[in-house]
């Protein structure tokens, strides 16, 4: 199979972007949605988009609604890099380039800790 830029007949660092998100967690780290998504341009750009915006990132109201309310779910931040493909459904799309790895980032205390992700 190839690698996501070599399928997309594009070469590495072409239309390169980095896709931050926050998504919900619930239980043993099983994500269970995206509550938003940013693109950028830079690593960098995306860690501080991260920063700025995980700590004031709050459950939306179904995750209070459940039996145990808010008990053992979590808000946590990933960094994707991927490139811009055409896509004929979507027009410009982002598609993840899975040999790269990302970073992960978990709320600790009002800091984010960051590791990378598989």
């Amino acid at each position: 199979m190839g690698t996501v830029h070599q399928l997309a007949g594009r070469r590495p660092g072409d239309e390169r972007a980095f896709r931050a998100s926050i998504a919900i967690g619930i239980g043993d780290d099983d994500t269970v949605g995206t509550l938003t998504v940013s693109e950028h341009g830079s690593e960098a750009e995306a860690r501080a988009w991260l920063e700025e915006e995980l700590p004031r990132a709050r459950f939306p109201e179904w995750v209070g609604r459940r039996r145990h309310g808010t008990a053992g779910a979590f808000l946590f931040g990933q960094i994707e890099r991927g490139f811009y493909v055409e896509d004929a459904a979507e027009g410009l799309a982002f598609e993840p380039d899975l040999d790269q790895p990302g970073w992960d980032a978990d709320l600790v205390d009002g800091m984010l800790r960051w590791r990378r992700s598989p």
